[in-house]
């Protein structure tokens, strides 16, 4: 296949999750329009009918149903061929695979990296973008050890309960962002009571304790508050959808210029979400290596082990 064959299988998958064309080309930074041609021309090539196009979005055909956890395997297959070629190198360097998106920067770790790099020699960062797993309301982070070996996230306790270790790099704040004409966005900071009676979009509860700690004092300290549930962590339809509703999102501190229409304004509470890098439990002797050369440069006050 071609490589813009692979390009429409991923289209497929991505049309498959979220129903429809206009969501999926939000993912791909494409028009709903290319989406559809793509799709298009797959079926054609392949002489198949996966989708069912209706009025409000479209449906996988029962053809699409099983032709989808093969795309899965395929893509899955591709991405782990392309980067295990490229940890082969001519020279003694192990090569480090970073995973980077909108939602998770890397630069927090990169401008340390700077620092360390010439006294970690045997190593060299690669950037990665982050693909996501679309079974996982983990998202990207279900992606550690498969498309990269290491990424910058937000983790709590319950983020290491599933199979992930971090050193943490710092902290990030909470925030709450709203359309720039929100009457909110006037404020300089937001306290629980400015929220009566609004939505709130947020994760839903048991992916992340820090919400889920920030969901209750919320909750408790104005129960007008209504909650609105994403389906797993953040993507960048999460961001549309709070512009397009003009409703309120919880927020993080790397994120207030992700969409140019929304603003972020500080949220009054003491709950902080650590950062840092983040591995798989078990990382393999490469990553583990880089860690530990990484966790005896790294000033004492920066580490923080979970």
């Amino acid at each position: 296949m071609t490589v813009a064959d692979f390009n429409q299988l991923q289209t497929f998958l991505r049309v498959s999750e979220y129903g429809s064309f206009t969501k999926a080309g939000e993912q791909s930074f494409i028009s709903g329009t290319a989406v559809m041609k793509q799709i298009n021309r797959l079926e054609a090539e392949l002489n198949l009918k996966l989708f069912v196009r209706t009025a409000t979005g479209v449906q996988l055909t029962p053809q699409g149903k099983k032709f989808q956890p093969y795309v899965q395997q395929l893509l899955d297959l591709l991405n782990t061929a392309i980067e295990e070629t490229r940890r082969v190198r001519s020279d003694d360097k192990q090569l480090i695979l970073l995973g980077t998106s909108l939602l998770h920067p890397a630069d927090a770790f990169m401008s340390l990296w700077k620092e360390l790099a010439p006294k970690m020699p045997k190593f060299q960062i690669r950037l990665v973008q982050l693909q996501e797993d679309l079974n996982s309301r983990n998202r990207e982070y279900a992606m550690l050890g498969r498309s990269s070996d290491l990424i910058v996230g937000t983790f709590d306790s319950t983020t290491l309960k599933q199979s992930f270790s971090a050193i943490q790099l710092g902290a990030y704040h909470f925030g709450i962002a709203v359309r720039s004409d929100n009457p909110l966005a006037q404020l300089d900071e937001i306290m629980y009571s400015d929220l009566a009676h609004r939505k709130v979009l947020m994760v839903s509860t048991g992916i992340s304790e820090k919400n889920d700690l920030v969901r209750s004092e919320m909750l408790a300290a104005e129960p007008s508050i209504q909650p609105i549930d994403t389906s797993g962590r953040y993507d960048i339809n999460t961001f549309n959808e709070t512009v397009e509703e003009n409703i309120a999102m919880i927020s993080l501190t790397p994120w207030k210029r992700i969409h140019p229409n929304l603003v972020t304004v500080p949220l009054k509470t003491s709950v902080t979400v650590p950062y840092g890098l983040l591995s798989t439990k078990f990382p393999g002797k490469k990553t583990a290596d880089f860690l530990h050369e990484f966790t005896k440069l790294v000033p004492t006050e920066t580490q923080s082990h979970s």
